[in-house]
């Protein structure tokens, strides 16, 4: 009878731990855990932590921090839904073939007052220029620089003025707003270097232009 007795309150004991466990996750179903996989039975999502591979069939989302990235790992093709209420955040990133940089230099002899020189634009790419910097070494120091450049785009053609800051002892910093020019596919950039009031001496410009091309 005793024996019996304390079989009955251990089944009491158990019982009691059983519910309070239930109470306490909220009526949450517990994981039904077999030697393949692990299948979570709840309407409200669960956070979880994976250690390891593991296959899940639903909804999945991951919150990725810019500090501590989640590295994943998809085999397999991906269908993403997007809405005008939940849309669909994307980042282009260019690929190297995808950059474009390109130095020009010009160099006026003693009696030249301006001279030109010019790079092509490959085909089926248009070129987005988006910065132009560089320096002029004037032939004395009275003189200045007058740099600009020439693009063609939608059969347009347009020119763009640079600005230059003296340096000293003849030096000029020069440098373009930062708009980008465009270039149509084929087309030509040309680039035009000037001084004034004279023409003594031998100038230098070397100007570097930066972008990216866009396939047609």
């Amino acid at each position: 009878m005793k024996s019996f007795r304390n079989l009955l309150l251990g089944a009491a004991g158990i019982l009691f731990l059983t519910l309070s466990i239930a109470l306490a996750t909220g009526s949450r179903a517990i994981a039904q855990i077999s030697s393949e996989c692990i299948k979570i039975c709840d309407e409200i999502p669960i956070r979880v932590v994976l250690t390891n591979v593991a296959r899940i069939v639903g909804d999945v989302k991951i919150t990725n921090d810019d500090d501590s990235p989640i590295p994943t790992r998809v085999n397999g093709a991906i269908q993403v839904d997007s809405s005008t209420r939940n849309a669909l955040r994307t980042k282009q990133v260019l690929e190297v073939t995808d950059t474009f940089q390109r130095e020009v230099t010009i160099t006026l002899e003693p009696g030249d007052p301006t001279e030109s020189v010019s790079f092509h634009v490959p085909q089926s790419r248009l070129l987005v220029i988006e910065g132009v910097s560089g320096y002029a070494q004037m032939g004395v120091v009275a003189q200045a620089p007058h740099v600009f450049f020439k693009t063609t785009t939608n059969g347009e053609i347009a020119g763009r003025l640079l600005f230059s800051s003296p340096n000293g002892g003849g030096l000029w910093n020069i440098y373009g707003q930062s708009i980008p020019s465009y270039a149509d596919p084929a087309s030509t950039v040309e680039v035009t270097f000037a001084r004034f009031p004279n023409s003594t001496g031998t100038a230098k410009l070397s100007l570097t232009f930066t972008g990216h091309f866009i396939d047609q």
